[in-house]
């Protein structure tokens, strides 16, 4: 099964931290596709959430590795927010918005945090 994970929301609420360990678990059994998008690709770069009290997701990031999840970043979402592929803690593929859109169309299940 195809499952797209679509993270648009800021990094900071428990929505992100849940969807990456979902993703995750799915990642077990499905082929997972992890896309961040708008406000969404802070989640993988180093903003320090330990300055803001909260837990970060570097363990689950590095934990992607072991199942079967890729990660990808609209490149213009990247753009607006003057950040690189340098910039996150993990590797992510750039993808653009028509890239993107044919991921989700290719999808069994999309679910959008």
């Amino acid at each position: 099964m195809k499952v797209t994970f679509l993270i648009k929301g800021d990094p900071f609420s428990w929505k992100c931290h849940e969807a990456l360990r979902v993703a995750m678990a799915l990642g077990i059994s499905c082929d997972v596709n992890l896309i961040l998008i708008k406000d969404g690709v802070y989640a993988l770069s180093r903003w320090h959430p330990e300055k803001l009290g909260i837990e970060g997701f570097e363990r689950l990031i590095e934990n992607l590795s072991y199942v079967r999840v890729k990660v990808f970043a609209e490149d213009t979402s990247l753009e607006e927010r003057g950040l690189k592929p340098e910039d996150f803690f993990c590797e992510v593929e750039l993808k653009n918005i028509d890239e993107i859109k044919h991921m989700i169309r290719l999808a069994e299940a999309v679910l959008v945090w």
